[in-house]
């Protein structure tokens, strides 16, 4: 096991503190385009956007509603997030005066129509056997439960580097071993995540035989047993290792009972940037709920302490017993569960991990200052949660509902009367500004850009720009239907 290396030890022993620093990052984030009377929109998604059989940023799901921006892999959570704000003005700009986003993980009430509307409308016919399936196993309302998924690679280097100091006798081995190690880390402390980051505290629709609705509110319905989560019978265990992992999947897939890997709703996903690769190239951490009260759906503060936890987590050499891992389930459900005002019941616990990283954090000097203050705030404090901060301003169904309309309306409004300043915050005052956001309309890969130079990627057609061009010059192969 992974944990008998004692990648901790070894990275101490080498002073391999600052090399943790470094990575890919990326950000997904779900979110329905609404009416102003905060109903599911009908409008369709905008034919301007590119085609959806092979954008790699702007997408939909389960709902022609559903919005999926994805940003591109870059070197920190923060600059991700950057990306993420430029993909939002993107979408904001090619939809309608009459449209919002939806600021909540939770849909919008829906009436019998939205409901009809939704199992009837779905133009991605590529995937239409997969949408069937799920709206027969799972039902519409239930699917259209929307959140955040944070994608995260630990630097090559590092791994070579833990690799030869191992002993280990197989790269590529070693690497999914190190990556299965830190997703049982994850999993284990689910219940943190739950606590610091859960914003789903009402159901909104009595129409999702799976989500009741509570006579109380909770941290995370979304993250809770009722949630977005697999069948009992169905969910994967993190015990043992990567190929056990492997091998449940497999058994799930040939007895039927998930359509594919895509239907895998665990706390973390092992992905590949291609599928011929040898060993895992990143995690898709799926646990953070929206925050209504940032305009990215999450916060620098927020990607600042999730960071300081994932590299506490590569250096945790606490071993996981399977019974431990089993039981960590009913822990993280529990805390969903909790009122978002209440102590967390498992505080101590939560006290220790502060104490912990903020002695991490002194090898990377004032790096995650932010962070350690936002966990600061949120254990000693429960009412700084997001959850609790949401029924501060909607203490019930009805009112959360007509909040989040207003609150989508408002960022509506607000970028009307500021797209333009808005524009030059997020793709900067160069001209090449305009040729970064024409890309990322039509699908052309922003391989980098430092508002100075950009380079693009479509296919294996590379260009690298300092001055604006037409985007529709650069790549003619885009006008080939």
């Amino acid at each position: 096991m992974v944990d008998d290396l004692h990648l901790g030890q070894i990275i101490k022993n080498n002073n391999l503190y600052k090399e943790l620093i470094g990575g890919k990052f990326g950000i997904e984030l779900e979110a329905h385009r609404v009416s102003k009377e905060g109903r599911l929109s009908r409008i369709n998604h905008s034919a301007k956007l590119g085609s959806r059989r092979m954008h790699p940023y702007l997408q939909t799901d389960y709902s022609e509603t559903q919005a999926e921006l994805v940003t591109e892999p870059v070197g920190s959570f923060e600059e991700a997030r950057d990306r993420l704000l430029q993909l939002q003005w993107v979408l904001r700009h090619h939809m309608t005066d009459d449209e919002s986003i939806w600021p909540l993980s939770m849909p919008p009430q829906l009436k019998k129509d939205d409901l009809q509307w939704l199992d009837e409308t779905f133009e991605r016919s590529w995937v239409q056997d997969y949408r069937d399936w799920l709206m027969h196993k799972y039902g519409s309302t239930h699917e259209i439960m929307t959140g955040l998924h944070l994608n995260y690679s630990l630097p090559e280097d590092l791994v070579q580097h833990l690799f030869t100091a191992s002993g280990a006798d197989n790269f590529n081995v070693f690497k999914d071993r190190v990556y299965f190690h830190l997703a049982q880390q994850i999993v284990a402390h689910q219940w943190l995540f739950n606590y610091l980051f859960g914003a789903t505290p009402f159901n909104l629709n009595d129409t999702d035989s799976r989500t009741p609705q509570f006579s109380h509110p909770v941290r995370s319905l979304r993250t809770s047993e009722y949630g977005f989560v697999n069948d009992h019978g169905e969910k994967l265990a993190y015990s043992g290792d990567y190929e056990k992992y492997k091998q449940q999947i497999q058994q799930l897939l040939s007895e039927d009972k998930l359509f594919s890997e895509h239907e895998i709703y665990g706390p973390v996903r092992f992905k590949k940037i291609a599928a011929d690769n040898p060993s895992v190239d990143y995690l898709e951490i799926r646990l953070v709920d929206t925050n209504p009260f940032d305009i990215a759906g999450i916060s620098e503060n927020e990607l600042n302490l999730i960071h300081l936890l994932l590299i506490y987590f590569v250096i945790n050499d606490e071993e996981l017993s399977d019974s431990v891992l089993q039981g960590q389930d009913d822990v993280a459900n529990a805390v969903s569960l909790e009122n978002p005002t209440d102590t967390l019941a498992n505080k101590p616990a939560a006290l220790k991990i502060m104490q912990d990283i903020s002695q991490l954090a002194d090898h990377f000097g004032m790096r995650f200052n932010d962070g350690l203050s936002l966990v600061t705030d949120r254990v000693l404090t429960p009412s700084k949660t997001p959850a609790a901060k949401m029924i501060a301003a909607a203490p019930d169904v009805a009112t959360m509902q007509e909040w989040a309309t207003n609150l989508g309306n408002e960022r509506t409004a607000y970028f009307e009367e500021n797209e333009t300043a808005l524009f030059h915050e997020y793709f900067g005052e160069n001209p090449l500004g305009v040729t970064v956001k024409d890309a990322l309309t039509v699908g052309v890969r922003v391989v980098s850009y430092d508002g100075k130079t950009v380079s693009l990627r479509l296919g294996s057609h590379v260009e690298n720009l300092t001055e604006p061009d037409d985007i529709y010059r650069i790549f003619p192969e885009l006008n080939i239907n």
